[in-house]
């Protein structure tokens, strides 16, 4: 009985396996082809043919090529919010004792969440930021929103927290969380938009300390006793 219960664990284990493995291929075959056809050019069956599957097999795991990339997005959308939530808590709690230092942690969470898939980050800030939300359905629309809405708000959290607490200047919450967030993006796609071979962002990282250590003397009521802070790997 012991065997047999087992061998069906590991029956369902490799089914779960596999089933996980063809997920992955497709949503990388979506991000490939998104790059060089573009959202509103590529279909179901360009993904269908790269991953070398029938149209039905992609149908069983996404309904739709809205479906489909939301659930590209949402991972790099959820890190976001997790990264930032964990900060706001910190600075609720009133754990940072400098703003060079509650600063460089924002542009750190921003990093990170960018290092862990580039390509799906870069996915969701073209998204957002291009109008091509709006190609979207209206259930995927509205809950890509409703993300990215959390996200400026959790960023309007930290920084009215760290004025309160005289950590940072005080100024308007509203144009300084959107600027926070124009450098940091701006910057990834500028690089983009630069470097010569698929990988290269040997200019990103210095380009992301510069305008941390810029925000931080513009920013932070103790930059002037603040050594730069490096960006980790």
């Amino acid at each position: 009985m012991g065997k047999t219960t087992n061998h069906s664990k590991a029956i369902q284990e490799r089914k779960r396996q596999e089933r996980e493995k063809r997920i992955q291929d497709i949503l990388n075959a979506a991000k490939r082809l998104f790059f060089c056809k573009g959202y509103l050019k590529m279909t179901m069956d360009d993904i269908a043919l790269e991953v070398r599957v029938s149209k039905p097999t992609i149908y069983q795991f996404f309904k739709t090529k809205d479906e489909l990339f939301f659930s590209l997005m949402i991972p790099a959308s959820e890190k976001t919010e997790k990264e930032l939530g964990e900060i706001e808590r910190n600075v609720l709690d009133r754990r940072y004792t400098s703003g060079s230092a509650l600063l460089h942690e924002i542009f750190q969470a921003l990093y990170s969440v960018y290092q862990a898939d580039p390509e799906a980050f870069r996915i969701l800030q073209l998204f957002q930021q291009s109008g091509m939300v709006w190609a979207l359905n209206e259930e995927v629309r509205r809950n890509l929103v409703a993300k990215a809405r959390s996200t400026f708000s959790l960023g309007r959290s930290i920084l009215q927290a760290a004025m309160e607490q005289g950590l940072v200047h005080r100024r308007d919450i509203y144009p300084l969380n959107d600027v926070i967030w124009a450098l940091f993006v701006g910057i990834v796609q500028l690089e983009d938009t630069k470097k010569k071979e698929k990988g290269d962002d040997r200019f990103l990282k210095p380009a992301m300390e510069m305008a941390e250590h810029l925000l931080i003397e513009a920013m932070a009521t103790d930059w002037s006793r603040t050594a730069r802070l490096p960006l980790e790997k």
